[in-house]
């Protein structure tokens, strides 16, 4: 087999897209050490200020007015011509990939993110020669996502291939491998364990409250306050959130909440997941990927419009999770499903039905394998011989 080089491109919109990136490239060297894999952030890599810039607006718009991204994204979502949004980020910066990919000379890129996935396509339909992947970080397909010349679409579950079908995709490039989580879900220690790894109490319930990455959430400390009085531990995360991070350990010792244990981001999300009980969180797609890959019964709170949304749905339509619209509702919602077992059972059984293992070294076979196809020429219509 040759080894070949993978080039993997993401941006830094949400965490879950480079963790994605990291988990194909852990999944590549797992089967294939030899193969050759670079990361990089593609705005970030070219354009550090406007990839700055452009995340703050982001973020700033996502506390202020959330519901601004929520229109875009649905405004985009079933379009299946390429819209001016996308063509202006294909041709501003078509030129910028085009160096890179002289320079790097990849048999195949992955995108884990769809605006490198718009430009690349742009530079494989005017004759560039790679073999192209895009790995779908949600469980909701956008426009944006499909474009010509896409050899393999990796994507969350079986479900999204109808809908993908619709957008003219052919069923036999998308491949329901689960978006790619990291080789160590797959991995169990046994709850016990986990939890006295972490310095939890084995006798009573973790409920692990995540905001994403970049520490996005509706968790406030009314919240945090009202269930650290209940017979229950706390596992807050605040992934890269500073500021909320500091004001909550704050909160916990001026009130003596030593059931309460606040986080920045961590590494190792895997033993949080297994400790927990029940976890609150936003919808992100990453993260419910890792719920579901631990059967973690999760309540979503405060979802993002638009992807989350519809990640909340599709979870929602499936019975693997539960949704409270406020503080009230899910502090009666945490009570309940922690007193009854049978609850906390079928939300596991429901989400043991949409999870699935080994994603990241399924998606590393298929780009491997696109490796051998690009060599031969079948990525681009044609035989090796044919294009010598």
């Amino acid at each position: 087999m040759k080894n070949g080089k993978v080039l993997i491109l993401s941006e830094k919109f949400g965490t879950g897209h480079e963790m994605a990136a990291a988990s194909i490239l852990k999944g590549i060297k797992k089967i294939s050490p030899n193969t050759e894999v670079t990361i990089i952030n593609f705005f970030q890599y070219f354009q550090p200020y406007f990839s700055r810039m452009t995340l703050n607006l982001y973020l700033k718009a996502l506390d202020f007015r959330p519901e601004i991204w929520g229109y875009f994204y649905e405004r985009e979502r079933n379009k299946k011509r390429a819209t001016i949004s996308k063509k202006m980020i294909q041709m501003g910066a078509s030129s910028m990939l085009k160096r890179m990919i002289e320079r790097e000379k990849p048999d195949v890129i992955v995108c884990t993110h769809p605006f490198p996935c718009c430009v690349a396509s742009r530079l494989k339909r005017r004759g560039m020669y790679f073999a192209l992947a895009a790995a779908i970080t949600d469980f909701d397909v956008h426009g944006f996502w499909i474009n010509e010349g896409i050899d393999a679409y990796l994507v969350a579950h079986e479900i999204m291939i109808e809908s993908m079908m619709k957008f003219g995709v052919n069923a036999d490039k998308i491949f329901a491998t689960g978006i790619p989580i990291d080789p160590n879900f797959d991995d169990f220690k046994g709850k016990v364990l986990a939890k006295e790894i972490l310095g939890f109490d084995k006798d009573l319930p973790v409920v692990l409250m995540a905001g994403g990455g970049l520490g996005i959430s509706g968790i406030d400390m009314r919240l945090i306050e009202t269930l650290a009085g209940e017979p229950l531990q706390l596992a807050v995360i605040c992934g890269k959130n500073k500021a909320a991070r500091r004001r909550l350990e704050e909160l916990a010792r001026q009130n003596g909440f030593e059931n309460a244990k606040i986080y920045g981001f961590v590494e190792n999300m895997w033993d949080f997941m297994e400790a927990a009980d029940l976890m609150i969180s936003k919808a992100g797609g990453l993260t419910m990927a890792e719920a579901l890959a631990r059967e973690l019964p999760i309540i979503i709170y405060n979802p993002l419009p638009g992807q989350e949304e519809r990640n909340a749905r599709f979870l929602l339509r499936n019975g693997a999770a539960r949704y409270a619209r406020d503080r009230e509702i899910l502090i009666r919602m945490v009570k309940d499903m922690l007193s009854d077992e049978k609850k906390l059972r079928y939300i596991k059984f429901r989400g043991s039905k949409l999870k699935k293992t080994a994603s990241a070294r399924k998606a590393a076979e298929i780009v491997l394998e696109l490796i051998e196809k690009n060599v031969a020429g079948w990525c681009h219509g044609i035989r090796k011989t044919e294009r010598s």
